[in-house]
């Protein structure tokens, strides 16, 4: 009897083994499908293990691995043979998109919703024959109501959409089962597996704990660590998914050119992946001067000679502490809104505060400034000194926008100019320009820093001249 048990288990054991391998040869296929079709993605298609595992029902990619159900795997292949490949061109455009390294800081239902979303409909306008489904068509029905809302649809176009407008979220919901591909959980930092159930999930914390392999939350220094570690990973890979996606986009410009194929999802979806992040703060000290102001300088006082003189000459100090110290902050500055008709008035408003917060909270200029508010369009309509916070907060109380004409850039730099010659400024260093670029540059370049900022708003943003900033900022980001 125990040698029956023992042949029948060794049996079992060597059933599963076959069919755990058949399943892998199925995702080999998979991936090999995709390579013959977009050998621009060879660098992502191949960088990641494939890993059979029971903790999940379907598909699951993290960025360093690829997980797949068995079972899951050798049904769907049977019912749909297309649905793997499907699966995994699905996952493989979530890392490139860097999709599941920004899972953390954002709204978790509203992120899922639009990446599947995302992914799936540059992948429906591939128009690969390997990765075609039954149910494309609805689909594409789906796709297309929401790009009535959202004509570019990237994940952070998308998420951006459902965070502003909640009721839509039910709308999408109820077809997001069809953009679902893989699992997110993932997706979710090492740390977080000791934080209970989230919702919707089904899965208790040891086994979220068992999928992303780690047994238990560790805690103390070694938690620390461990935390450490894993943000470092993290980071990582965010920044080697960065490269992957970077020579995906050069090998797809030139692809798309010899074959002419539907590309246009999957080149916006990089370029938004690509696109440089910018610190408005930080680009704003690009205009800040060297100068003098009343502060105790602790860095440049000698405490040894001053507790000395205090000793040897009873409460008589040999150094007195510095009053003043040198910082790197902005006096003179211009601020130049174009108030044309195509620039609307409550985005001018949101950046003229976002540069003002900027200014006030983070001491980036001194107590007493000298700072020129221009609103202009194809002339000067306005022009507001403010020297004080208490100056500044008073135009902000009640900005009246005026002009809604057209946009030429040149008068204001001619205006400028004036003011400098008439001495109002002494040592101007810069002048940020926000306009939607629509507008005559000057053909000479002045005498100081210029930046043009523009609003990312769907429509193609125009160079700048070779002596001037360009800068592109989003709404949100305002």
């Amino acid at each position: 009897m125990t040698i029956q048990t023992e042949d029948r288990r060794e049996i079992t054991e060597a059933q599963e083994r076959e069919r755990r391998e058949l399943a892998e040869k199925i995702m080999v296929f998979a991936r090999d499908q995709i390579m013959v079709s977009l050998r621009f993605l060879d660098r992502a298609l191949f960088r990641m293990p494939m890993i059979p595992t029971d903790t999940v029902f379907s598909y699951g990619v993290n960025g360093r691995e690829i997980f797949f159900n068995t079972d899951y795997v050798l049904c769907s292949f049977r019912e749909e043979p297309n649905l793997c490949t499907r699966a995994f061109l699905h996952m493989i455009l979530h890392c490139v998109f860097s999709h599941p390294f920004q899972y953390e800081k954002l709204d978790r239902a509203c992120w899922d919703l639009a990446c599947d979303i995302a992914v799936e409909k540059t992948i429906l306008d591939l128009g690969l024959a390997d990765v075609r489904l039954a149910d494309d068509d609805t689909l594409r029905r789906t796709v297309k109501k929401l790009e009535s809302y959202v004509p570019v649809l990237t994940a952070e176009k998308i998420y951006r959409f459902l965070l502003d407008n909640p009721e839509a979220i039910g709308i999408f919901e109820e077809s997001a089962g069809m953009f679902e591909r893989d699992d997110h959980l993932y997706w979710i930092p090492k740390r977080e597996t000791d934080a209970g159930e989230r919702t919707g999930d089904t899965y208790t914390t040891d086994t979220r704990t068992a999928m992303i392999g780690c047994h238990e939350a560790d805690t103390g220094e070694e938690g620390d660590q461990a935390e450490d570690i894993d943000e470092a990973l993290v980071g990582q890979t965010r920044d080697e998914w960065a490269d992957v996606s970077q020579h995906a986009k050069t090998d797809l410009e030139t692809f798309s050119k010899e074959q002419g194929f539907g590309a246009g999802s999957l080149l916006q979806n990089l370029k938004e992946t690509l696109r440089e992040k910018h610190d408005y703060g930080a680009f704003l000290k690009k205009f800040a001067v060297l100068g003098e102001e009343m502060h105790i300088n602790d860095d440049e006082f000698d405490y040894i000679y001053y507790t000395y003189g205090l000793q040897l000459y009873e409460n008589m100090p040999l150094v007195e502490p510095l009053e003043y110290r040198e910082n790197r902050r902005i006096r003179e500055f211009v601020i130049a809104l174009d108030t044309s008709g195509s620039c609307q008035g409550s985005t001018v408003e949101k950046f003229l505060r976002k540069t003002y917060d900027i200014l006030k909270n983070t001491e980036s200029y001194f107590k007493r400034v000298n700072i020129h508010i221009i609103q202009c369009d194809s002339k000067i309509q306005q022009d507001v000194k403010v020297t004080t916070d208490e100056e500044f907060d008073t135009y902000m109380e009640d900005v009246q926008l005026s002009g809604f004409g057209g946009t030429d850039f040149r008068p204001v730099f001619a205006y400028v100019d004036d003011l400098i010659a008439r001495h109002e400024f002494h040592n101007l260093r810069g002048l940020i320009y926000f306009t939607d670029g629509k507008g005559t540059f000057p053909e000479r370049a002045p005498d100081y820093e210029t930046a043009f900022v523009f609003l990312e708003e769907g429509f193609e943003i125009p160079d700048v001249p070779p002596w001037a900033i360009r800068l592109v900022l989003r709404e949100e980001e305002l």
